[in-house]
Formats: structure tokens, sequence, C-alpha cells
């Protein structure tokens, strides 16, 4: 009787860390994680899939960012895509499906797509309804995955999913589902933390003849 309590009580100490692991729990991890970031480069691999249609589209490149307000995206397919942050506004210059022009708009329109910290990690226990998705591996990460649904509805997504790593609490990749139906998902390839970024990564300067399409004021020209 008494071997059998011992053993019973060892068990209990050996899966109270799972339990441990609640939704609310993982995304704390995360939340802790990011306040130590202050940069981050690496490469990124995007999929957008349209269910409606049954087609899906990838995309890959390079990253850079300094946060809280700082990101450059460096697309190698489509080779010439990018997007810039500046810290004032986004630069949207994607000339593989809008040739000709660049988009500028305000820099909470262009960075949340590769920004987990604005989009998931900002109050998220206020925001979002918080749900257990299990355990993943992504690449050669050992993942706890969190679906994230607003609590009111927000323009960028209707819902999210977050992979975040056990070891270092950083989102290794992440789906939304947006509004349109289309979903989108990304994940961090090789990402660095507090690795150095390139001096004039977050500057942009539309190409001669470029017409700059201004959505931060309403009006667009061309240079």
């Amino acid at each position: 009787m008494r071997r059998s309590l011992m053993l019973g009580a060892a068990l209990v100490a050996l899966s109270s860390p799972l339990r441990a692991q609640t939704a609310e729990s993982v995304i704390d991890k995360a939340v802790t994680a990011y306040k130590g970031i202050k940069t981050m480069r690496g490469r990124f691999e995007q999929t957008i899939r349209n269910p409606l249609t049954g087609t899906s589209m990838t995309a890959r490149g390079d990253f850079q960012q300094r946060l809280p307000d700082r990101l450059a995206v460096l697309f190698s397919d489509p080779k010439g895509d990018r997007i810039i942050v500046d810290g004032a506004v986004a630069w949207l210059y994607l000339p593989s499906t809008n040739p000709g022009q660049v988009l500028k708009v305000p820099s909470g329109a262009g960075g949340g797509s590769l920004n987990p910290t604005e989009q998931f990690l900002t109050s998220p226990a206020t925001r979002f309804r918080l749900t257990s998705a299990g355990t993943a591996v992504v690449g050669d990460r050992a993942t706890h995955v969190v679906k994230l649904v607003p609590k009111t509805a927000i323009p960028e997504f209707t819902e999210a999913i977050v992979w975040v790593d056990d070891a270092n609490g950083l989102i290794r990749q992440f789906e939304i589902t947006e509004p349109s139906g289309l979903v989108r998902r990304i994940r961090m390839v090789d990402a660095r933390v507090n690795a150095t970024v390139d001096s004039g990564a977050f500057s942009f300067t539309p190409p001669k003849g470029v017409k700059v399409i201004d959505q931060t004021t309403g009006r667009g020209g061309a240079r």
C-alpha cells in the first residue's frame, strides 16, 4: 500500500510540468521571451492558401527586425519584392504582383505580418480567447501550439495559431485566417535574436519612375 502511494505521488510529480503547459502559460512564456529581444534576423517561408479554390502560393526570403518598429523583408522568391517599415511608414514594393508602383502606408499596416509581438503578444489574455492545440515539431524545434481567437473582431484575422518554442519561447511559426478566408502561414527559419542588423536596412528609396501610392495622406504620385 505504501509503495503504491509513493508510486502515485511520483507520477503526479512527473506529470505536473506537463499540466502546467496551459495555453496561458505558453503565451506568457512567449511574452517574456520577446521582452528581451532588441533585434532579430533570419529567413522565412510564407504560404498563402485559398480554401475556396484549393490553391496555394509560397514565398521565401530574409528578414531583419529592430523592435519595436523597424522591419525589412527582402523576398528571394518572388525575387525583388520588398517590405520596409522605417518606424514612421511602411513601404510595400511588390513588383511581382503590382509592377511600377509602391504603396506607402501607415507603419502598422505593413509590418504586422512578420511581427509576432505586435500581432499576438500585446495584452493577449485581454484580446484573445486562448486554447491549447497540442504539441508539434517545427523544423527541429519542439513547440507547444496555441490557438488565439479575438474576443472582439479585428481587421487582421479571425483566428490565429502560434507554435511556441519549448526551449526559449520564440514563435517558430504562426498561421492566421484572414477575414477574406485566406490562410497565411509563416515559418521562421534560422531566426537569430539580438543579432547585428545591416546599416540602412530599414530605409527605402522608391526606384526612379515608380509610382508612389501614398495611403498615409490619401495622395499618390510618380517619382
